[in-house]
């Protein structure tokens, strides 16, 4: 309607900032950080310092701690080959919440596994190694803490926002736009030790194997055999379950694959979502880590997210499709020569974000383009380490 005096006004009404949340949280994040930086390297200044990384002979225990997810612990098998390399006459302990560490139940580079239980160092770990690794690769602390209580004379960890104070060797910068296998070679570096891998590998022993192989016979998942994870640790990490299932569809009529889904404890609703909306999906259930290990080397192709499954498949030699949003590939992306990486190449990606409103970067990419990756990877049968 135009107004009795005959001008026209225009009304402008400023959208809903719905990331407005997010940005509050983050720039108290910032703040925290600038804050406890000068703090934490002002205490710093009391430590006792090492100038030369040690001797293998000046060391007879070492202890690993890595204090998140599994995909994290998967992604750090590398460093811990080469640390049993390079410390050959030491015993490697790790100390990881539970979940993780059942990955290393077979894995030859470890000698003992403690499990963590809330932010406390066990007490019968004081006092007992010469040398303490924190694998943690950003500004979180209860690592560091961790590596701090345990008093050994030997401490290392990475340098981001003052808690290199808790160590007493320095040890590298935690780039983030660096993939995670390269920052803890580049921890090694700190210490001495020579590159010798450049994989992630986990094992699984022939007995979890042929129990997963009975498994999967018995529900007639015959080979091609694909493993699909529609999770994610951050829901803003998950394409759509929808289009898993037209995924699922499409495998089966085209490739005659085997389907399975897998989910964690806390995503068995989304399996559910792919599995109602596809009778070609076959669910695996409730998996135990190990259980979940043994099905994953069993299978010819692993297509997801950006997960902890996805980095669990390609350390045990699968080859991989994985979907990233807003995950950084540079950072995440498994890296071998059957892995594949399916994305949008958008000015706000990789944006790293938890949530997001709009979610164009996994909203954008079709099935088909996830499909011809898919397909590709089973007909190309690139030679591969067979699964352990």
């Amino acid at each position: 309607m135009i107004p009795s005096d005959g001008r026209v006004r225009l009304q402008i009404t400023r959208p809903v900032d719905r990331m407005l949340l997010d940005r509050v949280r983050r720039a108290a994040r910032l703040t925290y950080f600038a804050l406890r930086t000068p703090a934490l390297l002002a205490l710093g200044l009391f430590r006792h310092r090492e100038r030369r990384p040690p001797a293998p002979s000046r060391v007879s225990r070492v202890l690993v701690i890595r204090t998140d997810r599994i995909g994290d612990m998967a992604l750090t098998t590398p460093a811990l080959g080469e640390l049993r390399a390079h410390f050959r006459k030491a015993e490697i302990t790790v100390l990881a919440p539970p979940a993780p560490l059942e990955l290393l139940r077979e894995h030859p580079a470890v000698d003992h596994l403690v499990p963590l239980q809330g932010n406390r160092l066990p007490p019968d770990l004081v006092g007992h190694f010469d040398l303490v690794i924190d694998f943690t690769p950003d500004e979180a602390l209860r690592g560091a803490l961790l590596a701090r209580a345990s008093n050994a004379r030997l401490r290392v960890g990475f340098r981001a926002a003052g808690r290199q104070a808790c160590f007493s060797l320095r040890g590298a910068r935690a780039e983030r736009r660096r993939h995670i296998v390269d920052l803890n070679r580049d921890l090694l570096d700190s210490l001495g030790v020579a590159a010798t891998s450049v994989r992630p590998e986990l094992y699984v022993s022939a007995e979890e194997r042929g129990a997963a192989q009975a498994g999967l016979a018995s529900r007639g998942a015959a080979a091609p055999r694909v493993a699909v994870h529609p999770g994610g640790h951050y829901p803003s990490q998950r394409w759509s379950p929808e289009r898993f299932a037209e995924l699922i569809t499409s495998l089966t009529e085209r490739c005659g694959a085997a389907c399975i889904v897998v989910a964690g404890p806390d995503e068995q609703g989304l399996a559910r979502r792919v599995c109602d909306a596809t009778p070609d999906a076959l669910p695996a259930g409730a998996l135990s880590i190990r259980q979940l290990m043994a099905l994953l080397a069993s299978c010819d192709l692993f297509v997801g997210n950006n997960s902890g499954p996805l980095h669990v498949a390609a350390a045990l030699g699968v080859p991989t499709v994985s979907v990233m949003g807003p995950s950084d590939p540079l950072r995440f992306a498994p890296r071998g020569p059957a892995d594949r990486v399916v994305r949008r190449e958008l000015p706000c990606s990789p944006c790293q974000r938890a949530r997001c409103w709009h979610h164009t970067c996994l909203r954008s990419v079709e099935t088909d383009e996830v499909l011809d990756q898919a397909e590709a990877a089973l007909l190309m049968r690139l030679p591969r380490t067979e699964a352990r």
